[in-house]
């Protein structure tokens, strides 16, 4: 059956066609090679993808007006739950002087720290796209800005909560039993159509830039409960509250980054949690070359329950440019648990144009020794090693 997001797009790619603007994008061939068979009977280890993610942007008054159209689609030879389709951008944004208010489905981050985006509350994680959780759904929303000489104050209204996506039953990065998205169900009578919101406040000063945050509305993070005979989980969607600080602070070649929240949710009570570090960076050290040497460390005061194994851990990794002309990064890490003394996963993320048109990217995930009980140790034999090529128009 199609679903509605598709009937959606093609009817705004027929109309966008009609009308004179900037059509690009982009058209990916993915694949991914785990190194083991999976833990729960999906022991498939290679999947094959295609990704097109094109974009059509109109603007008028000067640019001070803009329309977006992004829809994003993936087909997966692995999972049925990973090919999926999404509207990553479908806006207006206008700005009038000191006001900006933008309507419609977009995307919207917050955050400084490298190892993990504790305050990034705004959007949903696509959680099927990378088990990093920085890919996000569109989010319907209405912002307002505010933006004058003591910051930029905004305003979500956000009418529609998106539900966090899960790999099915052959897919990768899944605990056993299964997650049954069709059943999940909300502690709110509203249920997705609660009216959540929030409000931020971000402004810099010299060296020092800064953001508070409060968010109010249905927590993005679910709790999975077995059903009854136990053959698959549950998600519950809880309401929460949370408040949250960005810092960053730039001296000299030292970047200094912290990013801090306190949270009460219905189904995790009151908890606080914190990443906090530094990125140092030895400029132009051979023919413009830059690296970079960074450090984190992770707090989560709900020990054990924050699920994850990361709430007294370190992360240590490094940043390499080469600033040439085509753009080559790579960025290397690895997390420790304080609790373990070990080495919990580490990370490679590479990428760099061939020419105007084309690029390649190469990403890596390798969970060495997760702590026992922490979703983590579920997926501890799927290490993969993804490669991407990409051509743009």
């Amino acid at each position: 059956m199609v679903s509605f997001q598709t009937i959606v797009i093609l009817c705004l790619v027929c109309w966008s066609t009609a009308f004179s603007g900037e059509f690009s994008g982009e058209l990916s061939f993915e694949p991914r090679g785990y190194f083991h068979e999976g833990a729960h009977e999906n022991s498939d280890r290679v999947d094959l993808s295609i990704i097109i993610q094109p974009e059509y942007v109109i603007a008028w008054d000067e640019d001070r007006k803009v329309f977006t159209f992004e829809p994003f689609v993936r087909y997966s030879s692995l999972d049925n739950k990973r090919s999926h389709v999404d509207i990553r951008e479908l806006s207006f944004l206008g700005s009038w002087d000191l006001i900006e208010l933008r309507v419609g489905i977009s995307k919207v981050f917050w955050g400084v720290t490298e190892s993990q985006h504790l305050v990034d509350v705004i959007n949903q994680t696509d959680l099927v796209e990378s088990p990093d959780g920085e890919d996000k759904l569109g989010q319907p929303m209405i912002n307002i800005a505010y933006v004058n000489e003591f910051g930029n104050f905004e305003i979500f209204l956000l009418p529609y909560f998106r539900e966090r996506t899960f790999s099915g039953i052959d897919g990768r990065f899944r605990g056993s039993p299964v997650v049954n998205m069709e059943t999940a169900s909300y502690l709110s009578g509203n249920g997705n159509n609660h009216l959540d919101a929030a409000f931020r406040w971000s402004h810099y000063m010299d060296e020092l830039d800064w953001a508070l945050s409060y968010f109010e509305g249905t927590d993005r993070e679910p709790r999975l409960y077995k059903n009854a005979d136990g053959t698959t989980l549950k998600p519950v969607y809880g309401q929460a509250r949370q408040a949250s600080l960005e810092i960053q602070y730039t001296i000299s070649d030292w970047l200094l980054k912290a990013e801090v929240l306190s949270k009460h949710s219905d189904l995790n009570g009151n908890y606080w949690a914190s990443v906090t570090g530094f990125e140092y960076t030895f400029a132009n050290i051979h023919r413009g070359m830059d690296v970079g040497f960074l450090y984190e460390y992770l707090y989560d005061d709900r020990k054990e329950l924050a699920g994850s194994g990361l709430d007294n851990a370190t992360f240590l990794g490094s940043r390499v440019a080469l600033n040439d002309e085509n753009g080559f990064e790579l960025l290397i890490g690895t997390i420790f648990d304080h609790q373990t003394g070990r080495m919990n996963n580490a990370f490679l993320e590479s990428t760099r144009r061939i020419n105007e048109n084309w690029k390649w990217t190469l990403e890596g995930n390798f969970l060495v020794s997760p702590r026992s009980g922490s979703f983590l140790e579920q997926v501890k034999h799927d290490d993969y090693l993804q490669a991407s090529l990409s051509f743009f128009w």
